[in-house]
C-alpha cells in the first residue's frame, strides 16, 4: 500500500503524528464554509454543518440543518451550534472536502 494513503488512511482514523492531525485540523476548520459535516447523536439527529472549532469537551458547527430520523422525521434550520461531544455517536467528513484538505497538507510539507 502507498505509505501516502496509508497515512491519509490512518489520520481518518485518528492514528498518527499529533503535529499532522493537528495541521490537518487546522486547515479542515479554517477551509469550512460549507456542510461538509455530517455529526449523528445519541437521540436520532444528524447535524449537516460547516466545522468552526473543536476541543476536548465541544464541537462548533455553523450554518447547520438539523435531520431528526426516528419517529416522525423532520429538518430544520438551526443555524450555529456547539454539540458536547459526549453526545455524539459518528462524526462523517465529505470524503471530497477531506481529500482537498489532505492535497494542501501534503503540499505544506
Amino acid at each position: 500500500m502507498n505509505s501516502a494513503i496509508e497515512s491519509k488512511s490512518n489520520l481518518l482514523k485518528g492514528v498518527g503524528d499529533a503535529e499532522t492531525a493537528r495541521a490537518l485540523l487546522e486547515i479542515v476548520i479554517n477551509n469550512c464554509v460549507s456542510a461538509n459535516f455530517k455529526i449523528t447523536v445519541n437521540d436520532k439527529r444528524q447535524f449537516f454543518g460547516a466545522l468552526s472549532y473543536v476541543d476536548k469537551n465541544f464541537l462548533f458547527l455553523t450554518g447547520c440543518e438539523e435531520h431528526y430520523v426516528g419517529y416522525e422525521p423532520y429538518k430544520r434550520n438551526c443555524g450555529d451550534i456547539l454539540i458536547p461531544l459526549k453526545i455524539i455517536t459518528k462524526i462523517e467528513i465529505k470524503r471530497s472536502y477531506f481529500d482537498d484538505c489532505y492535497a494542501e497538507l501534503k503540499e505544506k510539507e
